[in-house]
């Protein structure tokens, strides 16, 4: 699965076939109820652009009264099921995604260094405006903050320039 989302080339285009949509709305339904056609969800989750999944996911709950995550809940393996999810959210609004792992990250005691750090690094010159505004809507805290809060000295300094703060 993470082979085929990594490798895999996406258009990124802004069209939408609809037609296909409803297609591959269908094919995923039925994935799901035959464990033989898991090949077919990796398939259409990792060489379809963001734009084209979020249609086939908006079709899926039209068509069938189910969103995808529902849908997901029916396969049996729990592994698969989990990877699935987690792609699918990161399709469906990758901000909120990462807002939920950076806020998981710095929760309880201590800190998940390495998670923190990665995402940080790894999202400072992509989306980490929308991810510090999704931040602040789950936690009602800033994300510098709670940064501020968690971290010390250059490592605090470091990832503060990074988020923008």
């Amino acid at each position: 699965m993470l082979f085929a989302l990594a490798s895999s080339f996406r258009y990124e285009g802004p069209e939408v076939d609809m037609n296909l949509a409803k297609s591959e709305a269908k094919k995923l339904h039925e994935a799901i109820k035959d464990k033989a056609k898991t090949q077919e969800i990796i398939r259409i989750i990792s060489t379809r652009s963001k734009l084209q999944l979020n249609a086939t996911f908006n079709q899926l709950r039209d068509d069938f009264s189910l969103s995808v995550n529902q849908v997901l809940k029916k396969e049996k393996s729990e592994d698969f099921q989990d990877a699935i999810q987690t792609a699918v959210k990161c399709i469906r609004s990758p901000s909120k995604y990462f807002a939920k792992i950076l806020r998981s990250s710095m929760e309880g005691i201590g800190t998940d260094d390495e998670v923190l750090t990665r995402l940080v690094v790894t999202r400072a010159d992509v989306d980490m405006k929308d991810i510090k505004a999704q931040f602040m809507s789950r936690t009602s805290l800033s994300l510098k903050s709670v940064i501020a809060k968690e971290t010390r000295g250059d490592y605090e300094d470091f990832l503060l320039a990074l988020v923008g703060e």
